[in-house]
């Protein structure tokens, strides 16, 4: 391979050249444009010969088309792009904790143990996955009572507060259908079909009212976004058609947008 002062030596030439040709077939663009106004356009009076400028534009033409379909060499250089590095598995999935530990004894150990003894371990791994299971978390609250007097009311812990006020959802599961409907995309009526490989049935009527509440918590989050889009002196907004009812048109639906 040519050194690389060679090299860059000869691209500036070929650039050189390339220029030049460029300035040439502007040149000739120039002349082939005032020859055909002096044939064809209108003027004072033709100085020249009909059949003269013929020929002169014929040749400008051929010219012009041959120094356009030369072919241009154009170098230049790359750097190689390094190759992709091969994620190693162990590092790539180092964080993930260990639930399960399965040890697997040679059939020779288990025929005559005493035989042998422990010099070592070799270890592999395998990643598995937990799909989503409903299970129940009990709250006990004890009830006590004076013994000295028992005329005085027992007394008990105040209850826990509620994700949801009178029911039996937790912040947990109120988050992973927030997440499934609005991250994963995943319809209600799809979600109520699979909690029944969960462990239990959830109504997809109740999970509304469980996104109403989650939209509720939401709120004050949506007003602060809000009040900083307003706040600027730019703002666009995606408004897409849907039909609605219209209460005060009964039987008919209108144009509603979002």
């Amino acid at each position: 391979m040519p050194p690389a002062e060679q090299l860059y030596a000869e691209n500036l030439s070929l650039k050189s050249v390339v220029i030049g040709l460029h300035e040439e077939i502007a040149r000739l663009k120039v002349q082939l444009d005032w020859l055909k106004q002096r044939l064809f356009g209108p003027g004072r009076g033709e100085t020249l010969d009909r059949a003269q400028l013929l020929l002169q534009l014929e040749g400008l033409e051929k010219l012009a088309a041959r120094l356009a379909t030369q072919p241009q060499i154009v170098t230049y250089e790359r750097t190689p792009a390094a190759p992709a590095e091969r994620t190693n598995p162990a590092a790539h999935f180092a964080k993930l904790p260990v639930k399960e530990t399965i040890t697997i004894e040679p059939a020779e150990v288990k025929a005559a143990p005493a035989a042998y003894e422990r010099i070592g371990e070799e270890k592999t791994f395998e990643i598995d996955i937990v799909p989503p299971q409903l299970f129940k978390r009990e709250i006990v609250r004890p009830k006590y009572r004076k013994i000295e007097d028992k005329s005085v009311p027992p007394v008990v812990a105040p209850a826990p507060a509620k994700a949801v006020a009178g029911g039996y959802a937790s912040a947990g599961l109120l988050a992973f259908i927030l997440v499934s409907k609005y991250v994963d995309h995943q319809p209600l009526y799809r979600l109520e079909k699979q909690s029944a490989r969960w462990g239990a049935r959830l109504s997809r009527q109740t999970m509304m009212e469980w996104v109403a509440q989650g939209a509720t918590w939401c709120e004050i989050i949506y007003r602060q976004m809000l009040a900083e889009l307003l706040a600027g002196d730019y703002l666009q907004a995606d408004e897409t058609p849907v039909r609605c009812q219209d209460p005060d048109v009964p039987g008919k639906t209108a144009q509603g947008w979002l």
